[in-house]
């Protein structure tokens, strides 16, 4: 038996999908089914039952995949104290981030964090909410920002919500669809439409939207999770991006993004903290978790109190 039979079920576990976790593996889905037949073969039980919507674990495969993911950390953890040997004195802290959440608070909570402790080591990761899931769940990261994962993959973790936010459809300032006052949603399929890759909460969240509304899948669908290239691919055509209101905060802010007058309000999700349950972060993660508090109150009552003079203004007209 191999580490990668392990990695590979591992994540066939967390994903329920062969595709999906070829992809998160960066493997072929073939490379994938050869390497569970063969942990299938030394382990000498069937590990998967294939279903038209994914995969389904037996049960000797949940065993082994409980075991695994508990050995592969604690494999993890020690090459990390064996590499890091030198700085065994330093703080650090490993986070898993969702773009909502790399775009302002965590660059914001970093910033503070280096003020208090400023020779903490920070490790930032990005990827999709399953993949940060999987990396924290097997001690790659010490916590993930983001939205509330779905319960399924919600195994052996704590979430804390800190605040909602809904998806938001933004375009280039000057964009045909930002003129009107209230654009029919049919509109969006005259444009290309940017949208979280497939299999992710916050493209699932997309999808039921649209489908919600009675409306079909644009012709021209881009998947992308990276601010940088949607916010490139908006300044250079008429794309709209069905983003996290986290995302493109800023970007709206100082008027390089214009949302569309679309309410998609039904879109609000929780969004917060994930850590590994029933286990004490380490010094670096408590600091930094401290901070974020710290970031998300004081951004709740910059909010409360730029709302109470529009609150004043609009009860003075009332009157």
């Amino acid at each position: 038996m191999k580490l990668r039979h392990l990695q590979c079920l591992v994540m066939v576990a967390q994903e329920r999908n062969l595709v999906r976790a070829a992809k998160a593996l960066a493997l072929t889905q073939p490379a994938v089914s050869k390497t569970i037949a063969e942990l299938e073969d030394i382990v000498g039980r069937r590990l998967l039952l294939r279903r038209r919507r994914g995969v389904e674990l037996t049960p000797a495969a949940d065993v082994l995949v409980r075991h695994a993911v508990v050995a592969l950390r604690g494999l993890r953890e020690g090459l990390g104290l064996a590499l890091d040997q030198p700085e065994l004195d330093q703080l650090q802290v490993a986070v898993g981030a969702l773009p909502n959440m790399a775009a302002h608070l965590l660059p914001a909570a970093i910033a503070a964090l280096h003020a208090r402790a400023p020779a903490l080591r920070v490790r930032v990761a990005s990827g999709t909410n399953a993949q940060l899931m999987t990396q924290l769940r097997q001690g790659e990261i010490d916590l993930v920002l983001g939205r509330l994962a779905q319960a399924s993959a919600m195994a052996d973790l704590a979430f804390e919500q800190l605040y909602s936010e809904p998806l938001l459809l933004v375009a280039r300032p000057g964009h045909p669809l930002a003129a009107p006052r209230r654009p029919k949603l049919d509109a969006l399929a005259d444009y290309p439409l940017v949208v979280p890759v497939s299999g992710t909460l916050i493209r699932h969240t997309a999808d039921a939207f649209l489908v919600a509304q009675g409306m079909a899948p644009p012709r021209c669908l881009v998947e992308a999770t990276d601010t940088s290239f949607a916010l490139g691919l908006l300044q250079c055509s008429d794309a709209v991006w069905f983003a996290p209101q986290g995302a493109v905060d800023g970007f709206l802010s100082r008027g390089e993004l214009s949302r569309l007058a679309i309410d998609t309000a039904s879109t609000e999700g929780p969004v917060g903290l994930t850590v590994r349950r029933g286990g004490e972060v380490g010094e670096g993660a408590r600091l930094l978790i401290e901070v974020i508090h710290e970031v998300v109150r004081q951004r709740a009552e910059a909010l409360a109190a730029a709302a109470r003079p529009r609150a004043a203004r609009r009860s003075a007209r009332a009157r």
